[in-house]
């Protein structure tokens, strides 16, 4: 029997979590994807997500599947949409740095992910998930469409390598 669990990732986890996140950069590369091709999310990132208990990893028979950056205290790129609206009002949590190993890639492991994600989210009160992704990532617009997230509007990055980078803004409500 598989077992699977969400957990806070740890710095035993980097070098896992490092091979995933360049597994992730070849495959986007390989569909013509211009994301995370340019050098991001780094080692520093993955720390600082330790570092902050935002880090997330999908454990499966004691192997790190996939990964996720929780953030459950907003995201200020978020604070400004453009061409539609946020759903909900604040609070929401949002989730960042969605990978899953290629060898597990297909075996619905990302939507596992986002619904283990979904469930902790939920467990802290919180009713609404935002996330961001590239206008030519279609791979993860078809996952977050499976998993009922909608399109909300655009946004902008503010910080980081990509800053200004134009992104799809999506939301999901959470029920009980």
């Amino acid at each position: 029997m598989t077992t699977e669990t969400l957990r806070l990732s740890t710095q035993q986890d980097l070098d896992q979590i490092l091979a995933i996140i360049a597994q992730a950069q070849a495959y986007l590369a390989a569909s013509g994807v211009d994301q995370w091709q340019d050098g991001y999310p780094d080692r520093a990132v993955m720390l600082e997500d330790i570092r902050l208990a935002r880090g997330y990893v999908l454990e499966t028979d004691g192997v790190v599947a996939g990964i996720a950056t929780i953030v459950l205290d907003g995201e200020p790129s978020y604070d400004v949409i453009e061409d539609g609206a946020w759903t909900t009002p604040e609070p929401y949590a949002c989730i960042h740095r969605i990978a899953v190993a290629t060898s597990l890639r297909g075996t619905g492991v990302s939507n596992r992910l986002m619904q283990a994600a979904e469930k902790m989210i939920r467990s802290k009160g919180i009713v609404s998930v935002r996330i961001d992704t590239h206008r030519d990532n279609m791979a993860m617009q078809r996952m977050l469409a499976r998993n009922g997230y909608a399109r909300c509007g655009v946004i902008y990055l503010l910080k980081g390598n990509e800053r200004g980078a134009q992104r799809i803004a999506l939301e999901k409500t959470l029920r009980p």
